[in-house]
């Protein structure tokens, strides 16, 4: 059975993640422009989980008439067309961890 090739759809715009290990030994990103965090076991799984978790935001807001004003909010523009079949397509938008070390406050690195 062929599979789908997925359609990327690249964002010019970026966005911050702060990032440190937590005290249990698992990896937090905090991203305070979208008020968002999420945690995951390992450094790698948070780098896959903080893309997955913008392209679900992005796909959400495409599905209402929010999608381009929240674009226009972020200073963010697509690069590529929003393809018109939308099965197999993902969001690519840069986004930086910039890592917080044990002795920093959170109110230190808010943007």
């Amino acid at each position: 059975m062929a599979k789908i090739p997925v359609t990327i759809v690249r964002i010019k715009g970026k966005i911050q993640w702060q990032t440190r290990r937590a005290k249990g030994g698992n990896w937090v990103g905090i991203c305070y422009p979208l008020k968002l965090t999420i945690q995951s076991d390992t450094w790698a799984n948070l780098m896959e989980d903080i893309a997955l978790t913008m392209d679900a935001i992005l796909k959400d807001l495409l599905s209402t008439i929010e999608f381009h004003q929240f674009m226009r909010d972020q200073g963010w523009r697509l690069i590529d067309s929003i393809p018109s079949r939308r099965e197999n397509m993902r969001f690519d938008l840069p986004f930086y961890p910039i890592p917080m070390t044990s002795h920093d406050s959170q109110r230190n690195f808010r943007q």
